[in-house]
């Protein structure tokens, strides 16, 4: 019996276009919102040797607002899921076991819209309702605020927000250094440019004028002083004349 010969079916490839994809980076959004602001975060310890880089709720909504707008409008997180959880035995030196830990869970969707596009991110957060701490048996009636602030850091941070934290680049003193002197550079008064001292030097209408406006130069760099002095000359004969 004759064999029947195979047939390669030649399959043209798909290219898609970078704006189908939301644009040719896909690391925009993350580079844009990664570095935090070390003023807004705090070291914390826990028990059993755990210890961290705490950053600040309100801080990060912030910046989710400055990057998609309002919140409700740009952006957003909706409890999809809440529950409680039996923990471990509270133990009781005295009366043996005396109860549960009881743990807030709950799960979220924090939507936001980013070039046109909606996104969705999802996740998770809880918090100690009921247990025991060195002071003996604790409720948390904050426990659910908690939980939700929880999850909305969570959820900003698999987007890029304050994820320098996250990664550990904030276990490295000089990086935490550098960002310090960045904010500190970023909230001095910004120097008088050359086009405000040459606006200046132009609106003169005598030669004190003229002199007060180049009282700034010295912060100008040699280039920028020679322009301005051809254009102090200009107006020192122009003022002169009339």
């Amino acid at each position: 019996m004759a064999r029947a010969k195979a047939t390669v079916e030649t399959v043209e490839p798909i290219t898609v276009e970078p704006s189908e994809t939301g644009g040719g980076n896909h690391l925009d959004l993350w580079d844009s919102v990664q570095a935090t602001d070390p003023k807004y975060t705090k070291k914390f310890s826990r028990g059993g040797g755990f210890s961290g880089t705490a950053i600040n709720a309100t801080y990060l909504a912030k910046k989710a607002t400055e990057k998609f707008g309002p919140l409700g409008i740009g952006w957003g997180v909706i409890v999809e899921d809440e529950t409680w959880a039996e923990g471990a035995p509270i133990i009781d030196d005295k009366w043996g076991k005396v109860g549960t830990e009881l743990i807030h869970v709950l799960r979220i969707v924090l939507w936001y819209d980013w070039q046109g596009t909606r996104g969705e991110v999802r996740h998770y957060g809880q918090t100690t309702f009921v247990g025991k701490n060195k002071h003996g048996v604790f409720t948390d009636e904050e426990a659910p605020k908690k939980s939700l602030t929880d999850a909305m850091s969570k959820a900003l941070s698999l987007l890029g927000f304050a994820s320098d934290v996250h990664l550990g680049l904030y276990d490295d003193n000089k990086y935490v250094s550098d960002l310090k002197q960045a904010a500190l550079d970023a909230e001095k008064p910004k120097g008088p440019t050359l086009e405000s001292i040459l606006a200046a030097v132009g609106a003169a209408g005598n030669l004190e004028a003229l002199k007060s406006a180049v009282v700034a130069a010295s912060v100008l760099s040699d280039a920028d002083k020679a322009t301005l002095k051809v254009a102090y000359l200009a107006r020192k004969a122009a003022i002169e004349v009339a």
